[in-house]
């Protein structure tokens, strides 16, 4: 038996000359597309050990035209997502469902413009079956390019876009709705807010949530945007809700690290939590314990959404519709000690 010089990539034509077989019979089985004897079928797998034979993935999507791989495009910087315990658990818990079915998850960060220009001409190019989409912006041109584009998508949140993409994502709107009316029945009267990034659909839907519950009581006065998702910026921005001088004793924040940053301003200024402002904050992420006080915030399944955002889409690439459906995992309260009942 010969076997190819090993400094070459085996073919499959060395395969179907090791295992005695017509190439075309080696194809049919490697592709999965017709019935193949079972005499053949061992005869091949021999020759496939026999020559190390790998395959060639590009040659083999031009035939079956699938890539059997996924992108997971998530639009933040590096640091934050790698940072963000509920980002990482989303991806691996989409990659552990694709990964089932056979399906390679690729992850890929965009962090700039230029990036982003070029990682959208290789997922609509082909390059992938599917995408995955997470952390996008109202108007992103990524996911509006790939939207309108004839790859699959689906993403993990609702931005607002010309056109449509089905979503999954945690209730942002009734978990802060829910939040501030906790903190609103524990006597808290003066309740202040500190939004997330405007662009971002959660930032939008959870403070809709917080302008529901507040009613009447609104204060705009009282809320403000963060620049970003960072306990930098919940210091900087409770930092300017008291030099504001209006009177506060409860802060919803849209975020635990923007919670944790708000009161590590509060402590800063000679003010305790919860006796002189409590605080809460949503995600239930590893601040919310790390903190003191410990945090009462909202419980959310990144794990849930990423698994179902990848059923989904391994629905949709069997053969099923992929549907337009706005899907919502529903979210719970976890009370701690950063909230007590004003005195």
């Amino acid at each position: 038996m010969t076997t190819p010089n090993p400094k070459r990539r085996a073919t499959v034509h060395d395969v179907a000359r090791v295992a005695g077989i017509s190439h075309a019979t080696v194809s049919r089985y490697l592709n999965k597309r017709a019935y193949v004897s079972q005499a053949s079928a061992e005869a091949i797998e021999a020759a496939i050990r026999s020559v190390n034979y790998t395959p060639n993935r590009t040659a083999r999507s031009l035939v079956t035209q699938s890539t059997r791989a996924v992108a997971f495009v998530v639009r933040e910087y590096s640091e934050f997502f790698f940072a963000d315990s509920n980002l990482s658990a989303m991806a691996a818990a989409a990659n552990k469902t694709l990964s089932a079915e056979g399906y390679q998850m690729l992850l890929v960060i965009i962090e700039s413009d230029e990036a982003a220009e070029r990682i959208v001409d290789l997922i609509i190019g082909g390059f992938v079956d599917g995408a995955l989409l997470v952390a996008m912006r109202d108007d992103d041109p990524v996911a509006e390019a790939i939207a309108r584009s004839t790859i699959p998508a689906i993403t993990a949140s609702a931005p607002e876009l010309p056109v449509g993409l089905p979503s999954v994502d945690t209730d942002n709107a009734g978990g802060s709705r829910a939040i501030t009316r906790l903190l609103a029945d524990s006597g808290r009267t003066r309740l202040a807010e500190i939004a997330g990034p405007a662009p971002m659909p959660a930032a939008r839907l959870r403070h809709g949530g917080f302008v529901d519950a507040r009613g009447a009581a609104y204060d705009p006065r009282l809320s403000i945007a963060a620049a970003e998702w960072s306990v930098e910026a919940g210091t900087a921005a409770m930092r300017e809700l008291l030099e504001r001088g209006e009177p506060i004793d409860g802060v919803v924040a849209a975020s635990d690290a923007l919670a944790a940053g708000a009161i590590d301003a509060i402590h800063a200024a000679g003010l305790t939590v919860p006796a002189d402002i409590a605080v809460v904050g949503f995600d239930d992420s590893p601040w919310a314990t790390r903190i003191r006080p410990t945090l009462t915030t909202v419980r959310q399944d990144p794990g849930a959404t990423g698994r179902r955002m990848a059923e989904r889409m391994m629905a949709h690439l069997g053969g099923e519709a992929l549907d337009d459906v706005a899907e919502v995992i529903p979210n719970v309260i976890v009370e701690r000690e950063s909230t007590a009942p004003s005195s």
